[in-house]
């Protein structure tokens, strides 16, 4: 089977997510799904990559799986993981997902620069493109965490 250059890209995105939830808090992720759906679970962490290919990086989760995340992270239980812990850990998960895929992407055309993570938060969060812009989406999931990864391009080569 043969892969876009989008298609190689979203991988690379996808593996370094699972690598590094695998690393930090000993869950298992695999690519469920390679969705365009608009839609984003109710916490979205975000970070602008700028660059020659400037776009933007999303990692959303439910709650839920999210303080289970922040749990197993972090050694404390589900019920005292507050809402400060898991907006902490969600940057961080978005900072350290961007910054290894930036290392991997560093010698080739895709290179990209880092800017500050942020937060979305709301019930029903979706995105809106103009058609023909480059989406990378991928759903990872594993028993105890579901993912949605998305990466939209502004500029891409």
């Amino acid at each position: 089977m043969r892969f876009s250059a989008l298609d190689k890209l979203g991988f690379v995105f996808a593996d370094v997510t699972a690598e590094i939830v695998s690393t930090i808090a000993g869950l298992s992720l695999a690519i469920a799904s390679s969705d365009q759906d608009g839609g984003f679970y109710e916490m979205v962490g975000a970070m602008q990559l700028s660059g020659k290919n400037s776009g933007t990086l999303f990692i959303s989760a439910r709650e839920a799986d999210f303080r289970a995340f922040c749990s197993a992270m972090t050694g404390v239980a589900d019920s005292e993981v507050t809402k400060e812990d898991m907006d902490d850990a969600l940057c961080e998960l978005v900072n350290m997902v961007a910054g290894n895929a930036k290392l991997r992407l560093g010698n080739t055309a895709y290179s990209f620069n880092l800017t500050t993570p942020f937060l979305l938060k709301g019930k029903s969060l979706s995105l809106s493109t103009k058609k023909r812009i480059p989406i990378i989406a991928r759903t990872l999931a594993g028993a105890e965490l579901t993912l949605k990864l998305k990466v939209i391009f502004s500029q891409y080569p």
